[in-house]
């Protein structure tokens, strides 16, 4: 269902439910993270962030590539790097003002020291240089520097696409085996090894999105009973695994990671095989489109419109929830996974507050143009979406 300017409410929809997802997961020790997807397979939100990602990129900017307007779809992807680039800046530097409160109150050194931080805080000439660098990168805020990554391939893998969709994936493809290869990877520094996030293995995924996108521009996903049987196999055979056969096999889990490839930061083939599967049914149940009309629906509809400030403020909310947990363990006798589970939700209800905000803020203003509303992560794409 779309909405009457043309916005593909569906992806609005997955969007603000993985920014949720994402948040309870960014909350570490908080009992509600036990509930997430992550859990139960071999993808996470991670995965869908950047498989939306590229299908939004390719919904707006790639019908722009036959009118000849590629300059103007590489200035737009340029400014959305630097867009990101101030963003997480901005994140990163109120999460280590936190953090350092945080500090101070509690005398608990691990939070100056996990994620990273001790580079930060142990170094802070080096670490902050790294950080501005994008070279060094804390824990739980690594995720915008692979999107800004992205975003500058966006624009390459769409002209390839112009070419042949063939020889945007095997290009694709070929980085991604470089990638794991140890042969192309984004250097940390000051601290020795990569990223967290292998910008060159990520990108098949985030390829892979604007291939589907660039295909829904001219039909549906259709519906192939093989398809579907194999996906629903992989997505069962992956629950029992991270269920570790619902408790009765112990350690078939930890065996996985290595026969199954299901490392995540080089975007192991586990995982990517296993949301493929994932996406692939939950697009024929058409379960985004059953949900829609119902509340909740609405509610992650409009956080998936405003989806970068939704995104900024959930990360600087998981870092004030990690020294609240923190200050309840060594401060009180409360519980800090109860201490945890009840922050989330009160962060949940606060970032539906702030997209309501936001949408009345909106309101009282001109709507922006479709790409420069993508650029601000206030919007979807328009366009077709899978059936």
């Amino acid at each position: 269902m779309d909405a009457p300017g043309g916005r593909n409410t569906v992806i609005d929809f997955w969007r603000g439910l993985v920014l949720v997802v994402i948040f309870v997961n960014h909350v570490p020790g908080n009992i509600l993270e036990h509930l997430t997807p992550r859990n139960y397979g071999f993808s996470d939100a991670a995965e869908a962030f950047v498989f939306i990602s590229g299908l939004s990129v390719a919904l707006v900017y790639y019908p722009r590539l036959p009118q000849g307007d590629i300059f103007g779809v590489f200035r737009q992807c340029l400014r959305r790097s630097l867009e990101l680039y101030r963003m997480h800046l901005i994140m990163t530097g109120v999460a280590i003002a936190l953090f350092s409160i945080g500090y101070v109150l509690s005398d608990e050194v691990a939070l100056i020291e996990a994620h990273g931080r001790n580079m930060v805080f142990g170094d802070t000439a080096r670490g902050i240089t790294g950080v501005l660098l994008l070279g060094h990168q804390l824990g739980y805020f690594n995720i915008l520097p692979l999107y800004i990554a992205l975003m500058l391939w966006a624009p390459v893998a769409m002209l390839l696409m112009r070419i042949h969709m063939a020889v945007a994936i095997a290009v694709s493809i070929g980085i991604y085996i470089l990638a794991r290869a140890d042969i192309l990877a984004f250097p940390s520094w000051p601290e020795p090894g990569h990223w967290f996030f292998n910008p060159f293995a990520w990108q098949l995924l985030f390829t892979t999105g604007i291939a589907v996108g660039a295909l829904l521009t001219r039909q549906d996903v259709p519906y192939l009973r093989a398809s579907f049987a194999s996906s629903i196999i992989i997505l069962g055979v992956s629950f029992v695994i991270m269920t570790e056969g619902f408790g009765l096999a112990h350690g078939l889990l930890w065996g996985a990671f290595n026969d199954l490839d299901i490392i995540k930061s080089d975007l192991g083939l586990g995982r990517l095989v296993h949301f493929l599967a994932l996406a692939y049914v939950l697009t024929q149940l058409r379960l985004g489109q059953m949900v829609q009309g119902t509340i909740f629906g609405r509610e992650m509809m409009r956080l998936g419109r405003y989806g970068l400030p939704v995104f900024a403020v959930g990360s600087i909310l998981s870092a004030l929830g990690e020294v609240i947990m923190t200050l309840a363990a060594v401060k009180s006798s409360a519980s800090p996974h109860i201490v945890g589970m009840i922050f989330t939700l009160f962060g949940i209800l606060g970032l539906l507050i702030l997209a309501r905000y936001l949408e009345w803020k909106k309101k009282g203003s001109i709507a922006p143009r479709p790409e420069r509303a993508v650029e601000l992560g206030l919007a979807s794409a328009s366009g077709r979406f899978p059936r």
